[in-house]
């Protein structure tokens, strides 16, 4: 539950409660074509079931917790990839490539490209 409840007085809706902005960025670059894609998405900006999926794949991957620079040596054609994430009270970023990138952040990284593609 995400803390919003609405209070209805004298006709008008008052909103309270409402989560934090969370805002992320999101550019994929490199590849065997080289055409970079950058995407950002203020999670408040999609529909609840889209923020609330996104928020739980930020959690899973323990986005946080991931140490910031995993690209290391690159293979040829594969894509690198900056994710920054601000949830109103901390924000990380996180740089990787397919061959360095933590399991955890796979379903994340697939999930934000499928966004960008769909936009």
């Amino acid at each position: 539950m995400c803390g919003l409840y609405i209070v209805w007085s004298d006709c008008r809706i008052y909103v309270k409660g409402k989560d934090k902005m969370t805002q992320i960025n999101f550019e994929r670059s490199s590849g065997l074509v080289g055409r970079p894609i950058r995407f950002s998405v203020n999670l408040n900006d999609l529909s609840e079931d889209e923020a609330q999926n996104l928020k739980k794949m930020i959690s899973d991957a323990n986005f946080f917790e991931i140490p910031e620079n995993l690209r290391g040596s690159a293979t040829p054609d594969e894509f690198h990839y900056q994710v920054t994430i601000d949830d109103g009270s901390q924000s990380h970023t996180v740089l990787t490539s397919d061959t360095t990138m933590p399991r955890s952040l796979v379903p994340l990284i697939k999930e934000l490209t499928m966004l960008k593609m769909l936009q």
